[in-house]
């Protein structure tokens, strides 16, 4: 007979005997043993059986590769000129305020928003100054046309009284009241250019033309000369 040998561990066969045992390792076994031994076999079976079995997590799916871009749309319209839906087709992006507004929720560009917002009102501010100084260059382009006819009728007339200057004096005395003309001209005309150009100057051009006595008309023709010009560069 086998002898037979208990053992402390808990989850080893009493008799030490495999729980894969065959027949012939069996044999001499008394049956007293070989009922422990089956006892044993079957308690491991059933905690087997109530082990869940760990199960598998998943794989995580891949994640789906976007496709090229292939038309990028741009529409800041209010309301919006393309349907949102065109996203959805492949290879096209759609780039809309509510896109951009939802990039830049979190965006750390409050500085630069702010810069450019100087940027902008710098730029307006300029172009503002530009254009009501430009309402008034006609005034100043007539005032300084009427000086030199001023300047043309005094000549003529020194001529008529003193026909005995020759070419040189003569021309000495010409570019000299002209030189004096452009002296007294200039200062209010560069002055009257930089008041015209800030908010609510546009009264200066108006004043000037009282204050010399200018022909309406003539006013009207430089402006209309200037448009004519900036047509012919334009085109």
């Amino acid at each position: 007979l086998t002898a037979v040998t208990a053992v402390g561990d808990a989850d080893a066969c009493p008799v030490e005997l495999p729980a894969s045992a065959g027949r012939s390792a069996l044999a001499g076994v008394d049956a007293s043993s070989l009922e422990l031994h089956g006892a044993w076999a079957d308690q491991g079976e059933a905690a087997a059986q109530r082990v869940p079995q760990a199960r598998r997590k998943p794989a995580p799916a891949p994640a789906p590769v976007p496709a090229p871009v292939r038309l990028a749309l741009l529409d800041l319209a209010m309301p919006r000129d393309i349907d949102a839906a065109v996203h959805r087709l492949p290879g096209v992006r759609l780039v809309d305020i509510e896109s951009l507004a939802e990039a830049s929720a979190d965006a750390p560009m409050a500085a630069d928003v702010d810069a450019v917002r100087a940027i902008v009102a710098d730029e307006v501010a300029a172009f503002g100054a530009a254009q009501r100084a430009a309402h008034i260059t006609p005034t100043v382009v007539a005032l300084r046309a009427m000086a030199a006819e001023v300047v043309a009728m005094e000549v003529a007339r020194l001529d008529g009284r003193l026909p005995e200057l020759d070419e040189r004096q003569r021309a000495e005395v010409t570019q000299t009241v002209r030189r004096v003309v452009d002296k007294l001209l200039h200062a209010p005309t560069v002055r009257v250019k930089q008041l015209a150009s800030e908010p609510g100057g546009a009264g200066y051009a108006e004043a000037l033309r009282e204050l010399f006595d200018l022909d309406p008309q003539t006013v009207a023709s430089v402006s209309r000369a200037d448009k004519n010009d900036d047509s012919g560069r334009a085109s």
